[in-house]
C-alpha cells in the first residue's frame, strides 16, 4: 500500500527520504477492514487484513517501540525522525489497531491473534517502564498551562490515540497500573482544554503546548470513550463542550487549520491562525466525537454537527467541491487555499474518508444530517 497516489493518473508514489508505505497508513487500513461489513463475510477481505497485521508486526523493533516507513527494495527506515522507533505516533496507532484486531481476529485465525497478543504485550512493557511513571508536573506557555506526562511531554493528540489503544487492552486484561494509566492521560488531555462554551476558543482542546491543529484532533472522542470506561462524567462533560461549541464555531468560520493561543491576565486569544490546509484526517477525528457524544447522550444537536462536519466530504466546503468519490474511492488530499484543491489522493486522505463515512453511515441521523448539508 503506497503513501502517495498523484492525479490525473493516480500512479502510486512514494515519500522521498521516508519510504513507500508505512505503520501510520496500515495501522488505518486495517480499523477500516476490521469494520467493514465485508470482513465476516469475505475470505479475501480477511486475508488482506491479515497482510496488514503482519506487516505491522513485522515494523516492531526489540524496544517494543514501531518503526514506520518501509524503503524501496524493503528495507526498514530505522533512522528517519518519521519513522524511528520512538513512542511517537505510528507506535499508538500500531496499537490502536492490533488491540481492536486481536480479539476479532482470534475467531478466524489463532496464530495470528497469538503473534498480535505477543505484539501488544511488548508494547504495553515498553509503556510502562518509559511512559507510565511520568511525574505529573506542568510548565507555562503564553500563559497557558500545559501537562508534561502525555507523549512528547504534552501531546495531547498522541495521547488521544494512545487512550484509544489502551481501552481494549485494559478492557481484556484487568490490567489495573494501564487503566489508571489510561485515567491520568485523560487528565492531562482535560487539561488542554481552553474557554468555555462562551469564551475563546469555545472549549477547544489544544494539541500539544499552546497550539491547536485540526489533524488528528482526537482529543474529544478520547475523553468520550475514557468517560465511558472509567465511569467518569468529567470526561464526557468537557469533550461535549469542544463538540457543542468549538466545532460548531470552526463550521461557522470557515474551518481553520491551526491556531495558537495565548493567555494574558484572563483573556485568551488566538494567534497564528491557518485555514488552510484542510484534509480528511481533520475531519474524521471531529465526526468520531460527534457521532460518540451523539451515541452516549441521544441528543440529536450532536447527529447534526456530525452530518455538517461530514457534509464537508460531499462539497459543503470552502472550495465548494466534492472531496469523495463514492464510485472510486478517491479522496482529495485536501483543500489548500481558497478555491484551490489538490487532487492527489494519498493513503491517509482516502482511508481517514473511509473511516469517517463508514461511521456516519452506520447511524442513521447523522446520514440524514450529512445529506441535508451536502451540496
Amino acid at each position: 500500500m503506497y503513501i502517495y497516489s498523484n492525479a490525473p493518473n493516480y500512479t502510486n508514489t512514494d515519500a522521498p527520504g521516508e519510504g513507500y508505505t508505512c505503520v501510520d497508513d496500515v495501522s488505518r487500513a486495517v480499523l477500516a477492514y476490521l469494520r467493514s461489513s465485508r470482513f465476516s463475510t469475505d475470505t479475501a477481505t480477511r486475508n488482506k487484513v491479515y497482510g496488514l497485521l503482519n506487516f505491522v508486526l513485522e515494523m516492531q523493533s526489540s524496544t517494543g517501540y514501531f518503526y514506520n516507513f518501509l524503503l524501496t527494495g524493503n528495507q526498514i527506515n530505522t533512522s528517519g525522525s518519521t519513522s524511528a522507533n520512538t513512542p511517537n505516533w505510528w507506535s499508538w496507532r500500531a496499537l490502536q489497531a492490533l488491540t481492536e484486531a486481536g480479539p476479532i481476529v482470534k475467531t478466524y485465525n489463532t496464530d495470528l491473534a497469538n503473534k498480535i497478543d505477543n505484539a501488544v504485550n511488548k508494547l504495553i512493557d515498553a509503556i510502562k517502564q518509559n511512559q507510565v511513571n511520568k511525574a505529573q508536573t506542568t510548565t507555562s506557555s503564553n500563559g497557558i498551562t500545559i501537562p508534561q506526562w502525555l507523549p512528547a511531554e504534552s501531546g495531547a493528540d498522541q495521547a488521544a490515540i494512545l487512550i484509544l489503544g489502551l481501552i481494549p487492552y485494559s478492557q481484556s486484561t484487568g490490567d489495573d497500573v494501564i487503566k489508571s494509566y489510561i485515567k491520568k492521560l485523560a487528565d492531562g488531555i482535560a487539561m488542554m482544554q481552553q474557554g468555555s462554551a462562551s469564551q475563546t476558543p469555545y472549549g477547544c482542546i489544544l494539541s500539544s503546548g499552546n497550539s491547536w491543529h485540526a489533524y488528528g484532533c482526537d482529543q474529544s472522542y478520547a475523553l468520550l470513550k475514557a468517560g465511558l470506561y472509567l465511569n467518569d462524567t468529567s470526561y464526557k462533560n468537557k469533550a461535549l463542550v469542544e463538540v457543542k461549541s468549538f466545532y460548531t464555531w470552526l463550521l461557522n468560520s470557515g474551518m481553520k487549520s491551526s491556531f495558537d493561543v495565548t493567555n494574558q491576565s484572563g483573556t485568551i486569544s488566538l494567534i497564528n491562525q491557518n485555514s488552510y490546509p484542510q484534509i480528511a484526517y481533520d475531519l474524521r477525528p471531529m465526526i468520531f466525537a460527534s457521532i460518540e457524544a451523539y451515541t452516549q447522550t441521544t441528543d440529536v444537536q450532536y447527529a447534526d454537527i456530525a452530518g455538517r462536519l461530514a457534509a464537508w466530504f460531499l462539497g459543503n466546503n470552502v472550495a465548494s467541491v466534492t472531496m469523495y468519490s463514492s464510485a472510486t474511492g478517491i479522496t482529495y488530499d485536501g483543500i489548500t487555499a481558497y478555491n484551490t484543491v489538490n487532487k492527489n489522493s494519498g493513503a491517509e486522505s482516502t482511508i481517514e474518508a473511509i473511516l469517517a463515512l463508514q461511521r456516519v453511515e452506520a447511524n442513521a441521523s447523522v446520514l440524514s444530517a450529512m445529506n441535508k448539508y451536502k451540496k
